[in-house]
């Protein structure tokens, strides 16, 4: 591959549709050109039937169409358009993957949930300071949870959870601002989701986390604008902050959120279910504070690919 030549991929999740453009650089470093995220809420109405719903099948149709013109505009070879949780459970999903290949001649792959994993693990190794330590992962998603624990570049235990920001909010939630019987029930049901994986253990690891909720927790509590996600990457928050924060968002609705900095307004009626995920997970296994890599699924898919080019 030509060092310089740019490389572009498009990651459908549940809430969001990422994209990126890529090279290596003279180093052999990769450098991103362009990174971008937007709100596609593709899965809007799809729990518990988990079918899409036409109007959301458009959007994100068209979503990848000006991502696609984008990425031709700056003269970026796109290598995938790869899809997490949202397309692992559709039913109807040929529907969507049809029609992107009618329009476009692209194939979207639907990546597995240990795929998803090890590509979100890869990218957080960054911020780990021992790079030789063992430590774990989490990747809050809208669909799903992805748990990983590694030493190094060997991933010992890799688990997706059917747990996420969105589907947990269509499930339980349906009072503005979430009751209290509502979280109570949402953490009933995380936890019967935690505690089936009997063989997961993250005591006494360092945890770093990423996926949207994660970053958007950085943001929140660190005042920076959504759209500084970098900002907050390698930062650390303590639990006791995060339930302080959790506790706040509670208390508000829809609307007071949307004002909060940090907060992307499209992000307002599923964070707290988000947060509630990530509360679950510390509360488990004993771990006092998260530590947030801005660098997901997406960048760990570009660099294995700039890496090693197919």
């Amino acid at each position: 591959m030509d060092v310089f030549m740019r490389v572009s991929a498009i990651e459908i999740g549940t809430n969001s549709t990422k994209f990126i453009i890529a090279q290596l650089n003279e180093n052999g470093a990769v450098e991103v050109i362009t990174r971008t995220s937007t709100v596609n809420r593709l899965s809007s109405g799809m729990y518990p039937e988990n079918n899409l719903k036409p109007e959301a099948i458009e959007k994100g149709i068209e979503i990848i169409g000006n991502l696609i013109k984008e990425s031709n505009a700056q003269g970026a070879k796109m290598v995938s358009i790869f899809s997490t949780s949202v397309l692992r459970d559709a039913g109807n999903k040929e529907a969507f993957i049809g029609k992107v290949k009618e329009l476009f001649g692209i194939d979207i792959n639907v990546i597995s949930g240990e795929e998803e994993a090890q590509l979100a693990y890869m990218a957080c190794r960054e911020v780990v300071e021992n790079k030789s330590q063992k430590f774990s992962v989490i990747d809050i998603g809208g669909g799903s949870t992805e748990i990983i624990i590694g030493n190094g570049t060997v991933i010992e235990q890799k688990i997706s959870l059917d747990v996420g920001a969105v589907r947990l909010t269509e499930m339980f939630v349906s009072h503005d601002p979430i009751e209290d019987s509502e979280v109570e029930q949402m953490t009933a049901y995380i936890e019967k989701q935690i505690n089936e994986r009997e063989s997961l253990d993250l005591s006494g690891l360092q945890l770093v986390g990423t996926g949207g909720t994660i970053k958007t927790l950085g943001t929140l509590f660190y005042q920076k604008e959504h759209s500084k996600e970098k900002s907050i990457n390698g930062k650390v928050i303590k639990k006791h902050e995060i339930e302080l924060l959790f506790s706040m968002l509670k208390l508000l609705n829809i609307e007071s959120k949307k004002k909060l900095i940090g907060l992307n307004p499209k992000r307002a009626d599923v964070i707290t279910s988000g947060i509630k995920i990530l509360l679950s997970v510390m509360d488990k296994f004993n771990i006092e504070e998260i530590k947030i890599s801005s660098q997901g699924v997406l960048e760990g898919f570009i660099a294995q690919y700039l890496q090693n080019p197919k």
